[in-house]
């Protein structure tokens, strides 16, 4: 596999840490190749000792292969650049040499995917790829990269999408014989399951993840002065990072809430559920995203731990929510613009709903009746047959 991997954080780092320990608890010798310890301290999960370990196998000690490229003063030249797609070439020749694979796995277009193209080409081994939404919706659209990744695309031998981007690749050329469904292994029902949820004050309230205008943050710390302007007892417990958070933690200062807020770096991506389950509700105020078809699974996740989501109608509406939030139940959805007031409100129906016996979380069919290791075995196969 060339993909993102812990300690980077977000969730294309987390489906390839899950793939990965899914595919060596299945039985397969799993090779992951990544740039994963080179990630800027803004986006870089807090491991301890115990979470390096993991790295390496969740279930299964010592399953997973990891090969990382590492930061090399040496590599000096100018313009001055980081040279990733010739360490990660570099290593994979290596990798090839000795792991002998069936084929390699990547996931994300930079630079995964495009070291996955050059890889292939210099040694004949497949490849299969598999995106995100930021690199076709984002990155592929840009005239320098465009050609590349059009490469990247038009010589893997199996494309792992959704039936919504198949018009897209198709405009691009790309014979639909490629496409094969994508599927999600990071929700996994040993680690993603409900406990009860009993009401408590003052209300502990979480969020984790990027901080940013389009998630919500100034927003959130708006409606925590809000909350504490009006004597409504919280306690915010915040797991943030990416490249504004030292605005927010001005923002926090400024509004008088460091003893209202908890905030720590990015969470390993197995400690997620146990967070989750330790708050009474949840934030997700992802608003005025910029790409449309992006479908985050932070809500799932949420839900999927018995924990109300407190988030926008954007995310609502998205066709992965519509049926499965359910307003004033699993989920309370801010209609309208994401202001203070509008989230202060929510925080309001939330502690006003948990009164007396509590509020019951609905579980997903999708989240309770997942087999993962079917579901894997079956695109292992169709992935076999294309090769």
């Amino acid at each position: 596999m060339i993909c993102k991997y812990p300690p980077i954080q977000g969730g294309v780092s987390a489906e390839c840490y899950w793939t990965a320990q899914l595919l060596a608890e299945m039985g397969h010798q799993v090779c992951v190749l990544t740039n994963a310890q080179e990630v800027e301290d803004g986006y870089r999960i807090s491991l301890t000792e115990n979470d390096e370990r993991l790295l390496s196998g969740f279930r299964k000690p010592n399953s997973v292969r990891v090969i990382s490229t590492t930061t090399d003063r040496r590599h000096v030249f100018v313009p001055q650049v980081n040279p990733s797609v010739s360490k990660l070439l570099s290593l994979g020749l290596e990798a090839v040499e000795t792991e002998k694979p069936d084929f390699i796995w990547a996931h994300y277009l930079e630079p995964y995917g495009v070291v996955a193209y050059l890889l292939s080409k210099l040694t004949g081994v497949s490849y299969i790829f598999r995106h995100a939404g930021s690199d076709i919706g984002r990155l592929m659209l840009t005239s320098q990269l465009e050609r590349i990744h059009h490469a990247v695309l038009e010589n893997a031998k199996v494309i792992l999408t959704r039936p919504s981007h198949h018009d897209r690749f198709q405009k691009l050329g790309i014979p639909s014989e490629k496409f094969a469904r994508s599927i999600s292994v990071k929700l996994r029902p040993d680690l993603f399951f409900s406990t009860p949820l009993s009401p408590r004050s003052p209300i502990v309230l979480g969020v984790y993840g990027k901080t940013g205008e389009s998630k919500g943050t100034g927003a959130l710390l708006n409606a925590l002065a809000v909350l504490k302007q009006n004597d409504f007892p919280f306690k915010l417990k915040a797991h943030w990072g990416g490249r504004d958070l030292s605005r927010y933690t001005r923002q926090i200062q400024e509004l008088g809430l460091e003893s209202d807020v908890e905030f720590s770096g990015f969470i390993p991506h197995w400690s997620i559920p146990d967070f989750i389950r330790s708050c009474d509700a949840v934030f997700f105020l992802e608003n005025r995203f910029s790409i449309s078809f992006h479908h985050p699974s932070v809500p799932l996740e949420i839900i999927s731990c018995g924990r109300p989501v407190i988030t926008t109608a954007e995310v609502a509406e998205k066709p992965l929510y519509r049926e499965l939030l359910r307003d004033g139940e699993n989920a309370f959805v801010i209609q309208g613009d994401v202001t203070g007031e509008a989230v202060a409100s929510e925080v309001g129906r939330v502690r006003d709903t948990q009164g007396g016996q509590g509020i019951q979380i609905p579980t997903s069919s999708q989240i309770s009746k997942i087999h993962f290791r079917i579901q894997m075995h079956n695109l292992l196969e169709q992935i076999r047959h294309r090769l």
